[in-house]
């Protein structure tokens, strides 16, 4: 009777050592999971923007007409439409506000569209049209990298101070190899600040 008690206690205890082994499994693979599903739609969302860009430019916009004023602003609503990038008589593009994730709960974050900064690998030295998700979790940023070039790695931004937000948000300067080496030729990629404390993810809708 001893042996037969030990032996039920023995496999209850095995029971519940794998029970919990598959739920520490289970909960990896849904974070896993749910991180493939935000990369995944912030690749589609850049995607879908860049596919607006081009449609307008093909019926007749130009970069320069381009506005991307967005629901929240006010003249919104004022006519002409036709060269705006969110509203249902122009480009119809999907307005999304930021939640966290994908992004980090922080200020300034969320989607950024500017057409004031030059990309230096694109064809001239002119202003390009830029897509950046900004203040993104880092594990969707490295994911986005290895779906992008089969490679998880972050480059480093390496320009101090200002650094990403002078490119993406507020296009106050350029973007050069020198402060991405690794970011060359790349339309779309993630970047890290130096200080490891912020990632974007930013994309090319026009370049010239």
């Amino acid at each position: 009777m001893i042996y037969v008690l030990l032996a039920i206690a023995l496999f209850g205890i095995l029971t519940a050592t794998l029970s919990s082994q598959n739920n520490q499994s289970d909960g990896q693979d849904i974070d896993d999971e749910m991180v493939a599903l935000y990369a995944n739609g912030l690749i589609e969302y850049a995607a879908a923007a860049k596919n607006v860009v081009d449609q307008m430019i093909m019926t007749g916009s130009t970069i320069d007409d381009l506005d991307f004023i967005n629901p929240t602003s006010a003249g919104f609503d004022t006519p002409p439409h036709i060269h705006k990038v969110f509203h249902p008589q122009g480009g119809g593009l999907n307005y999304t506000t930021p939640s966290s994730p994908p992004f980090v709960d922080d200020t300034n974050e969320g989607w950024y569209i500017i057409k004031n900064t030059h990309i230096e690998w694109t064809p001239t030295t002119a202003d390009d049209v830029v897509i950046t998700a900004f203040k993104v979790e880092k594990s969707i940023c490295s994911l986005i990298n290895e779906k992008i070039s089969g490679d998880p790695t972050i480059p480093v931004h390496t320009q101090a101070g200002y650094g990403m937000y002078s490119h993406f948000v507020d296009g106050s300067n350029d973007f050069t190899t020198l402060e991405c080496p690794q970011c060359e030729g790349y339309p779309s990629f993630c970047v890290e600040s130096t200080d490891g404390t912020q990632w974007a993810f930013y994309s090319i809708l026009a370049g010239r």
